[in-house]
């Protein structure tokens, strides 16, 4: 009944919503060597592909966040949905493949060390959110991440560009996401902020004091990363603290 249930949502485009985005795990082994934020990759086989998203429901997990543009970040890193007509397809089918097994998918559209791919897409915006908009890759998105730590490459104008791009293709809400500890520079670009900290100064306090700042800017928190593992206890202070979702569970 239960997977009659996810097939039938994914085939009505019935897609969890936001605050429906809680438990997700990103990363695991040694120091993060697995990287499930990579799944769309075509680099990446189907058997690597469905053995992490078991891993992933072994974990409890309801939700996948997931690279659509990724230089080289991470195993299996090297390709780009906005321009490879290959990679639209395989991130296509794997959307819809998690959808079927009940997950909520969060799309990020670039990953850090992605220079020469930020820099074409930044150029291209328009094109690009519509090229991927027009291969089906926004359609069962419960919200998308403008990128993974914006304030290490582009500038307010280039994300700015991208946001509203992507809004002219594709109506939900938008994350944003900052390397550790600062304060926000892109908050106002989005209706979520993914909090991160570097796991050596990721304790209790840290954890809800940033919660507790993201919540006082008008924002939805997701503890994001604070582990380059599983992190069940971290997870757990954040979501105590009132995030609505967490990256290392």
């Amino acid at each position: 009944m239960k997977k009659l249930l996810n097939w039938l949502k994914w085939k009505l485009k019935i897609t969890p919503g936001w605050k429906e985005c809680r438990l997700a795990s990103c990363w695991d082994g040694a120091n993060a060597s697995k990287r499930m934020m990579n799944i769309l990759s075509p680099g990446m086989s189907e058997d690597k592909f469905k053995s992490y998203v078991k891993w992933m429901e072994g974990r409890g997990c309801d939700t996948v966040h997931c690279f659509l543009i990724n230089q080289a970040d991470g195993e299996n890193a090297g390709y780009n949905c906005a321009t490879d007509g290959g990679a639209q397809r395989v991130a296509k089918a794997r959307i819809d493949y998690l959808r079927k097994r009940g997950f909520a998918v969060v799309l990020w559209i670039i990953a850090d060390d992605s220079a020469r791919f930020a820099a074409d897409l930044f150029r291209n915006a328009e094109a690009y959110c519509a090229r991927m908009a027009d291969a089906g890759l926004f359609d069962h998105a419960s919200y998308v991440v403008l990128g993974l730590e914006m304030d290490e490459y582009g500038n307010r104008a280039n994300w700015t560009k991208l946001r509203s791009a992507l809004l002219s293709v594709w109506k939900g809400k938008i994350g944003v996401h900052h390397t550790s500890g600062n304060s926000f520079p892109y908050a106002d670009l989005g209706d979520i902020i993914l909090g991160q900290l570097d796991p050596k100064t990721a304790t209790e306090t840290a954890i809800k004091n940033q919660i507790a700042r993201i919540q006082a800017k008008g924002k939805a928190a997701v503890g994001f990363e604070y582990s380059r593992n599983p992190d069940r206890q971290k997870a757990t202070w954040a979501l105590d603290a009132g995030a609505i979702g967490v990256g290392n569970w």
